[in-house]
């Protein structure tokens, strides 16, 4: 009975987060596409973006986007200061998730 108000609970809270994060997109629509632009300025960094999955580690991007890994770094640190992506680290490997 608890285990289940608990996930009733989780799921509520999903709903609001979810509510608010479009009420946020909405609010700051022109400030998010004009980031988006100015960051993804070429088609190897929209492929980059794009490859931002979370299962997919930096260099592999790299290789499947045919740039260097230095060029995945900095549009990544580009992204992630933008709060477009968030990186997840394992081991020393590190995984890129869109945000947005």
């Amino acid at each position: 009975m608890a285990e289940r108000m608990a996930e009733n609970n989780i799921k509520e809270v999903e709903r609001k987060l979810d509510q608010i994060i479009a009420l946020l997109k909405i609010v700051a629509r022109k400030d998010i596409e004009s980031s988006m632009r100015s960051i993804l300025s070429t088609q190897k960094k929209e492929q980059i973006f794009g490859l931002c999955d979370g299962s997919t580690e930096m260099n592999e991007i790299a290789k499947k986007a045919g740039v260097s890994g230095e060029y995945v770094r900095l549009t990544i640190i580009e992204l992630e200061d933008a709060g477009f992506v968030v990186v997840k680290q394992s081991g020393s490997k590190r995984y890129p998730l869109k945000m947005i």
